[in-house]
């Protein structure tokens, strides 16, 4: 068995460790290898079988949420959807998890806002220490604009292909790009996946004169995360890792979802 070959065995193998059975897009884009390979190399040594589920209705009601609110945020910068409706084998009563960067200095006062937008808007969303249901957004992965980068703890191949998956609904500034640019560790995992999508964030990649924070905003915005570090500490009876929780980024997957 050739490299390609070898590498399409590993890529379904581990997709199967999840119960997924992969279509050759997505064979493609996750497939497991450092060389990059183009898609009629696929084609050649795969089938064209994938699975049906109802991702596409979760992914439709993300997108149309970020369209009529997210996006009118001045402070969200991007927003991707991650998680099973990503990995396009989500079930019906799954929830539907997002990634939002925001702007610099602001990521823990636009968590604020959001939270209080969506408790106001009555819109379903996953709380702390319940259980997911169907279609509610889960706004667990959180970074700004100044650290895109993902931490060295968290460079595997599962946040690999979790980072290779994610659909980006909203791109402002050219920040798929740079978030791209600043994790090329993904191409030691999945090099073909990472190109395609290098490929696509070049068209949305702009230069944009970087804005004054106001140095009222950034002072809220370091207390709130102290409020978040103390509220996390004191839920978990335990120091919340640098790596899951600081001033410009915030993963709470690791932390039972803090909401």
């Amino acid at each position: 068995m050739d490299k390609l070959g070898e590498a399409i065995s590993e890529t379904k193998n581990y997709a199967q460790k999840y119960g997924q059975k992969l279509s050759r897009e997505q064979l493609f884009l996750r497939l497991i290898s450092k060389n990059v390979y183009q898609f009629n190399e696929i084609q050649k040594q795969s089938d064209k079988s994938g699975q049906k589920n109802s991702w596409q209705d979760k992914f439709n009601k993300a997108e149309l949420f970020t369209k009529k609110y997210l996006s009118k945020m001045k402070g969200i910068l991007m927003v991707g959807i991650t998680g099973s409706v990503a990995a396009e084998f989500a079930s019906e009563g799954e929830d539907i998890d997002l990634l939002i960067v925001t702007r610099e200095n602001e990521m823990w006062w636009w968590r604020l806002y959001l939270r209080f937008f969506i408790w106001w808007h009555k819109i379903p969303h996953r709380k702390f220490g319940k259980k997911e249901k169907a279609d509610e957004f889960c706004f667990n992965l959180w970074l700004d604009k100044d650290n895109l980068e993902i931490p060295v703890s968290k460079r595997n191949l599962k946040n690999a292909n979790d980072l290779i998956m994610m659909k980006v609904i909203w791109d402002k500034e050219g920040t798929y790009y740079k978030f791209l640019n600043k994790n090329k560790w993904v191409k030691n995992y999945l090099a073909t996946g990472f190109e395609e999508r290098i490929k696509i964030s070049k068209k949305g990649n702009k230069k944009i004169n970087s804005q004054k924070r106001k140095k009222i905003k950034v002072i809220i915005n370091k207390f709130l995360f102290m409020g978040q570090h103390w509220y996390t500490r004191a839920i978990n009876k335990q120091k919340p890792k640098k790596d899951d929780i600081n001033l410009g980024q915030a993963f709470f997957h690791n932390i039972d979802r803090v909401q």
